[in-house]
């Protein structure tokens, strides 16, 4: 189907077009508000700009898909594989992105508030400076992500994968970090205000200029963690960077055990 067929059915009225083949269409600016693409085959399509608010895009294939500056608020990509897609500044307010195959692919500046992304897959993923304030990322897969000046204030981040990843410069205000992996992540400049990060792993990150401030460390471990490089040092001073934290047989970087602002558990 192309282009001119699909807008001229929908302005019909007709919304249902699941599985249809719509790969490498033209759609930019397209208005599609509820559309139902459900299996489509999307490959290389071109949605910049588009309107698709409430759409069903569930187990579509969009590979490569540029989504750049599209609205899909409250639209479901549940288990659609979107590698290499491009949603830079895309609106993904409250959009479904469950089980989603999301590796390499571009948010950066992209609205993800409120969004599922449960169990998607974000190994690779850029999401440089978007809004993750309110989303659902448990179990989550960003490992080798870039992650730096996103904001995820109220996040659910538990189980997540975030190893190896650049998380320069990002702001985890009151967001639960609860068993999740940052062994290896570049921390520098980052916040966890407020933030539980229980259980959480962040052996071997590099910290640096990093706060901690109010959170929960319990049973965290920082064992190996340290500065950045080029400041020719390999002792981390977390001096203030710990203030009001909640440390219960915490593994500090050096492998000591600390317990602050604790009652016995």
């Amino acid at each position: 189907m192309n282009a001119e067929e699909l807008l001229e059915r929908y302005t019909s009225g007709e919304r249902d077009f699941v599985g249809v083949d719509l790969s490498s269409v033209d759609l930019n600016g397209a208005k599609l508000i509820d559309i139902n693409l459900t299996n489509a085959n999307l490959i290389n399509a071109n949605f910049s700009y588009a309107d698709l608010t409430g759409a069903n895009l569930s187990d579509a294939n969009l590979i490569n898909a540029n989504f750049s500056c599209i609205d899909l608020i409250n639209a479901n990509l549940s288990n659609a594989n979107l590698t290499d897609a491009n949603l830079e500044g895309a609106q993904l307010i409250n959009a479904n992105f469950s089980g989603a195959n999301l590796r390499e692919a571009f948010f950066r500046g992209a609205d993800l508030s409120k969004a599922n992304l449960n169990n998607a897959c974000l190994e690779k993923a850029n999401l440089d400076s978007a809004d993750l304030t309110d989303a659902n990322l448990s179990g989550v897969n960003l490992k080798s992500g870039f992650l730096s000046g996103i904001n995820s204030e109220n996040t659910n981040l538990n189980g997540a994968d975030l190893s190896d990843a650049d998380v320069t410069g990002a702001s985890f205000d009151k967001a639960s970090l609860i068993g999740t992996n940052l062994s290896n992540t570049r921390l520098h400049q980052t916040g966890f205000t407020n933030s539980d990060l229980t259980g959480a792993n962040l052996s071997g990150a590099i910290i640096e200029e990093t706060s901690f401030k109010g959170s929960n460390l319990t049973h965290a471990n920082l064992m190996g963690a340290k500065p950045e490089p080029e400041y020719g040092s390999n002792t981390i001073d977390l001096t203030g960077k710990l203030q009001d934290a909640t440390l219960y047989n915490t593994v500090m970087p050096d492998g000591t055990i600390r317990n602050d602002n604790c009652t016995t558990q």
